[in-house]
């Protein structure tokens, strides 16, 4: 599989050098003879043509690098290296680029820029960076640079600088995603949580509601803080609010809602607070109930009405219930509890959330998808999209 792309890499290389060297002569007209091939191109054929591609890539590239017009077919080997895999290929080529002393300054920028998305490839991300800060600060390639250099930061979950590289990008262009300077603060508060740095954690947590006022992860941290202060009341409010707010976080409440109250001995509260949230939609009705399923027993007869309800509505799972019910007949506890135990050991064996970007499914939750590195992205699946065949191996 592998020498076939390089075989694939070869042929198209070849066809470029050989377009180019046809062009310029074109242009040229009676002005110049056509150029005959050179001996390393020939070479490089050769090779092709006895199955030994390492060799063959070789003479292709000595072939490009005896013409210093070729500064184009430099650039599509490169990414044409890159998008393959063969990262280290595409940062010989560029390095190689950057070496020349008559590179133009246009010519020098791309080489720059190409050669840290190689880095990044590679997983070089200190190289990267350092290409990336010099290329952020003017030119034609600053705005992707800026982008680029977010990215750098949100693998090294250097947040800190991650915001300063937002705010920047944010004053020049429009960020790809206006979301993430709060999340960055959210990991920020997250740390401090873990670590037991409560003021500091209070403090980013301010800096991500002042730059996002209704933001569900915001919210659900700022709960987090309230349970462990013993400030049951405040958390109680953020929670409603979310749930309200944000029914797709619901998975995120429900755990957070049973902690609040069970900490301050008022686990007696939860029917009375379902039966206000069920109030407010059937949509956070739902939520709060497929919640309910997938991480908890239903014990409590609020729930127990909520999640009857919610199975009785949903196409795959309401018809194969009814169907072995007598007509007009409802679910008793106890089927109810065996229903919610088959689907939460479903679950624990297949995707629960999909990424709405890139389609990325996962048992896990994340605020940023694994796959496409977007923000707020994953979803919870339905009962009915949980037992279909093709979600039964997750991917993660």
């Amino acid at each position: 599989m592998r020498a076939s792309w390089v075989e694939a890499a070869l042929i198209f290389s070849g066809a470029v050098v050989g377009w180019y060297t046809t062009r310029r002569w074109r242009i040229s007209g009676a002005q110049a003879a056509p150029r005959a091939p050179t001996s390393d191109y020939l070479a490089g054929l050769n090779y092709l043509v006895n199955e030994q591609p390492d060799r063959a890539v070789e003479a292709f590239l000595r072939a490009v690098a005896a013409d210093s017009d070729t500064v184009e077919t430099h650039f599509a080997l490169g990414a044409l290296f890159r998008r393959r895999g063969e990262v280290d290929r595409a940062i010989r080529i560029h390095q190689n680029l950057i070496g020349r002393a008559e590179l133009t300054p246009s010519y020098r920028e791309q080489a720059s820029y190409a050669l840290a998305k190689d880095y990044l490839g590679a997983g070089l991300y200190d190289r990267a960076e350092k290409l990336l800060l010099e290329l952020s600060t003017a030119g034609s390639y600053r705005m992707a640079a800026l982008r680029d250099l977010t990215q750098v930061y949100e693998l090294e979950h250097d947040w800190a600088r991650a915001i300063e590289v937002h705010r920047e990008l944010a004053r020049v262009a429009n960020p790809p995603q206006p979301l993430a300077i709060a999340h960055y603060w959210c990991e920020l508060a997250q740390a401090a949580l873990i670590a037991g740095d409560y003021p500091q954690a209070r403090t980013h947590l301010q800096a991500a509601h002042s730059e996002q006022k209704r933001f569900a992860r915001g919210a659900l941290l700022r709960a987090d803080l309230a349970i462990v202060l013993g400030d049951t009341e405040l958390a109680l409010k953020l929670l409603r609010q979310v749930a309200v707010q944000q029914p797709a976080v619901a998975g995120e409440v429900w755990p957070r809602l049973l902690r609040a109250l069970k900490t301050a001995g008022r686990i007696e509260e939860l029917s009375s607070i379902l039966l206000e949230l069920a109030q407010s939609g059937q949509v956070v009705a739902d939520a709060l109930a497929h919640a309910a399923i997938l991480t908890t027993e239903i014990d409590s007869p609020q729930l127990q009405k909520l999640v009857r309800e919610y199975v009785s509505r949903e196409p795959m799972i309401g018809e194969l219930v009814a169907a072995f019910l007598p007509e007009g007949g409802e679910i008793d506890v106890g089927v109810l509890k065996r229903l919610c135990v088959a689907m939460r050991r479903q679950a624990q064996r297949a995707p629960r959330f999909r990424c709405s970007e890139c389609g990325f499914s996962s048992t896990s939750f994340f605020w940023q998808c694994p796959g496409c590195k977007s923000w707020d992205g994953f979803k919870p699946l339905s009962p009915s999209e949980l037992l279909a065949p093709a979600n039964r191996a997750p991917r993660s």
